[in-house]
């Protein structure tokens, strides 16, 4: 069972080279996810090869370190992903709370307030801590239940009030939350001796990273400020600038020595651009997505050196009749 154990750690290390790579704007609170599978995941892996009870004691709370902060992350990403609005100090007040809750369900062996008892014993050679709950235990199942009717209400939140990128992306994440649930509460109800919420985090762990490199394209995985930011920059054309003509279009391509440093796709993209098209015209036309013409906007503004269409045809002006 250590080897299993052992697999599931290694996994969740690979992941998280699996989410520096999938993730391109590595949003903290994602990556914060990531670590805290992998160290309640060494936790379950020390537990298993434990055989004294303060080794297997020490390794029930490093399990617990991950375990503790973990809703706390996936409901920090919920909020990011659903573009909810919450108090800068509210990250900091669930900090400490779930400090407080570390230190409630470490202290077994200590205090017997998470746990009056605890012994060692093996089953079938794998150590198992045999445990008497005390007064505190059913903090830690009220802690879990409120992060999840929390997440499940900010979804519903999102749901009514039509922030999120569509219905499908809502019911995804809603699945992932309340997978994790079912397991967490069917694995509370058998008894079972192994973690399969080591197994579970990972596959959950997979579909999150599946979500967000889809919502990537559409910009979801921005913060509201940065959000506003992008649809400014390459998202509807802006009324009150006034489009250029063909020959126009022409002369400032044919002035402008940088347009030469840009793709054949982008240099089309730029005169969709300079006619002052938006995004959905624009994907349309060349039967593409409208991510993809986000992606080719991105790369013409970064050769062309700015930051918005605005700033675009403002500079572009310059080389009319040059």
């Amino acid at each position: 069972m250590s080897t299993v154990y052992g697999l599931a750690m290694v996994a969740s290390l690979l992941m998280i080279g699996v989410y520096y790579y999938v993730d391109r704007k590595h949003d903290k609170w994602l990556m914060f996810l990531f670590v805290c599978v992998a160290v309640c995941d060494l936790g379950y892996f020390l537990l298993s090869l434990s055989k004294t009870l303060n080794a297997a004691l020490w390794a029930n709370r490093i399990a617990y370190l991950g375990s503790v902060f973990l809703p706390f992350s996936l409901f920090m990403m919920v909020m990011s992903l659903s573009r909810f609005s919450y108090p800068k100090y509210l990250p900091q007040i669930l900090i400490g709370i779930n400090t407080v809750m570390l230190l409630i369900a470490a202290s077994g062996g200590i205090l017997p307030i998470y746990y009056k008892n605890v012994s060692l014993d093996f089953v079938n050679g794998l150590p198992v801590l045999i445990k008497e709950y005390g007064p505190l235990h059913a903090v830690y199942k009220v802690f879990l239940f409120a992060y999840f009717a929390a997440m499940v209400a900010v979804i519903a939140y999102t749901v009514v009030k039509k922030t999120v990128v569509s219905s499908k992306h809502t019911v995804f994440l809603a699945f992932v939350v309340i997978g994790n649930i079912s397991i967490w509460l069917v694995e509370n109800m058998i008894h079972s001796s192994f973690e399969f919420l080591s197994i579970s985090y990972i596959v959950t762990e997979g579909m999150i990273l599946f979500l967000y490199s889809i919502l990537q394209d559409y910009g979801i995985t921005d913060t509201p400020q940065e959000a506003v930011a992008e649809t400014q920059q390459h998202g509807e054309a802006p009324e009150e600038i006034k489009a250029f003509s063909n020959e126009q279009i022409d002369e400032i391509m044919k002035s402008w020595n940088t347009v030469n440093t840009l793709s054949q796709r982008e240099k089309e993209v730029l005169r969709f651009l300079l006619e002052n098209k938006k995004r959905k015209v624009i994907a349309d036309t060349l039967f593409v997505t409208e991510s993809t013409i986000k992606k080719h906007t991105s790369g013409i503004y970064r050769k062309l050196e700015i930051s918005s269409r605005a700033e675009l045809f403002e500079k572009s002006k310059k080389y009319l009749n040059q």
